[in-house]
């Protein structure tokens, strides 16, 4: 059955795309997605709850294969701040601050991941204390820990609340005189499957988890720990595994 709130938001896609291309109101890769939000007359906002009535919008540029952001969730551990640990013990000098740690990866669930040259990171799920574990072991493979972690009820929730439903679309983006545009040709509608086979889908690396630990450059917080979100990631070919399409025709 077909929700009222997905027609809705079917019919406002066939509006914009028959506008073709529009301006992006916004500089940079986060331009496509902020632009059809501006569209639809949604607000800006920081909430882990979906774009509009119950559905979360995703948006991709038509040529792009960079992974799809589900979404965010930063991870517990010893510490009450893990994330400034986790940079610290195991980063790596900022290309230009070189005073100061960094660290970027993705971590799978069926491989390791070698970082900072030096250490090699697993994602781990243990379904008795059911608990999604970062493994941090040495080039040696010697477990140097396992102390951050994510709940698998806290990851369910999340999960269950902002991507029950989702929207994908597509589109295609020009620049004319430094000024992006973008034209949205394809929108797919979803359902989530169950949560179990987001589990799976983790253990065999298709959902892989992406850490983006960075510092201020510039300004009155220049060295401190900037945390641009800890991320769970799917590729385009593999939306069908972790969700249902739905069919409107």
């Amino acid at each position: 059955m077909v929700s009222n709130e997905i027609l809705s938001l079917k019919q406002k896609f066939n509006e914009i795309k028959e506008l073709g291309y529009v301006k992006s109101s916004r500089k940079g890769f986060t331009g496509i997605g902020k632009t059809f939000e501006d569209l639809i007359g949604k607000k800006e906002d920081r909430l882990e709850t979906p774009d509009y009535n119950g559905i979360e919008i995703k948006t991709k540029r038509g040529y792009s294969k960079s992974y799809i952001r589900l979404f965010n969730a930063t991870p517990k551990g010893k510490n009450e701040f893990e994330i400034k640990r986790l940079s610290n013990t195991y980063g790596y000098p900022d290309k230009i601050k070189k005073e100061h740690n960094v660290l970027a990866f993705s971590v799978q669930g069926n491989m390791r991941t070698l970082v900072a040259g030096r250490f090699f990171f697993k994602l781990s799920l243990d379904y008795e204390k059911r608990k999604i574990y970062l493994s941090i072991l040495d080039k040696n493979m010697r477990l140097l820990e396992q102390d951050v972690y994510w709940d698998f009820d806290i990851i369910k929730e999340r999960l269950e609340i902002k991507l029950k439903y989702l929207a994908f679309i597509k589109a295609w983006p020009k620049t004319i005189n430094e000024i992006d545009y973008y034209k949205y040709y394809e929108i797919q509608f979803y359902q989530l499957k169950d949560f179990d086979v987001f589990l799976r889908l983790i253990e065999q690396g298709i959902v892989r988890v992406t850490f983006k630990i960075g510092i201020f450059r510039e300004g009155p917080r220049t060295g401190e720990i900037h945390d641009r979100g800890t991320s769970f990631e799917i590729q385009e070919e593999n939306i069908n595994k972790l969700f249902d399409r739905i069919c409107l025709y």
